[in-house]
C-alpha cells in the first residue's frame, strides 16, 4: 500500500512540474475552451507563460483571438499560480481531420418491399404477438428487409 502512494506522489510531482504544465492544460482543455471549440483548437506548448494553440484556419483564429482573455483566465484556474499570460495562435490545418462529405448510394443496398407484403406481415405480427399497429408495421418492415437482404447476399 505504501508503494502505491509513493507512485501517486511521484506522478503528482511530474504533472505539477513547471515544464509539464501543458499536461494540465491538455487534461482540462474541454473545460477551458468548451467541448465544441476543443475540436477546433489544440494546445501545443506552454513556454515562458505563453500558450501556443493550433487552429485550422483564419476564421477560427479570428474568433479565438477575441476570446483570448477568457481562455487565459480559465487556463490559469487549473494552476495555483498564474502560468499563462499570453496566447499565441499557430495555423496548422494538417492537425485537424476533415469531415467526409462523400455520399454513398444507399438506395442500392435497400431492397424494395411492396405495401402488400408489409400489410400481410403486419397482420401476422399483430395476430401472433398482439402488437399495436405502428409497432407491428415497423417490425414487419425490419423483418422483411432482413429476409430480402439475406436472399440478396447469397
Amino acid at each position: 500500500m505504501k508503494q502505491r502512494f509513493s507512485q501517486v506522489k511521484s506522478l503528482k510531482t511530474i504533472v505539477t512540474d513547471s515544464n509539464n504544465n501543458i499536461l494540465i492544460i491538455l487534461m482540462n482543455w474541454q473545460n477551458i475552451v468548451g467541448k465544441g471549440n476543443s475540436r477546433n483548437m489544440i494546445p501545443l506548448e506552454l513556454k515562458q507563460k505563453t500558450l501556443t494553440v493550433a487552429v485550422p484556419n483564419n476564421m477560427v483564429l479570428s474568433i479565438a483571438s477575441k476570446f483570448a482573455p477568457v481562455i487565459i483566465n480559465k487556463a490559469n484556474l487549473c494552476f495555483e499560480t498564474e502560468s499563462v499570460s499570453k496566447l499565441k495562435f499557430d495555423m496548422k490545418p494538417e492537425l485537424f481531420k476533415k469531415a467526409k462529405t462523400e455520399k454513398k448510394n444507399v438506395s442500392a443496398r435497400v431492397p424494395e418491399i411492396s405495401e402488400e407484403e408489409i400489410c400481410q406481415k403486419k397482420q401476422e405480427l399483430i395476430a401472433k404477438f398482439s402488437l399495436n399497429d405502428n409497432i407491428a408495421e415497423c417490425a414487419a418492415r425490419i423483418e422483411l428487409l432482413n429476409i430480402k437482404r439475406g436472399k440478396n447476399e447469397q
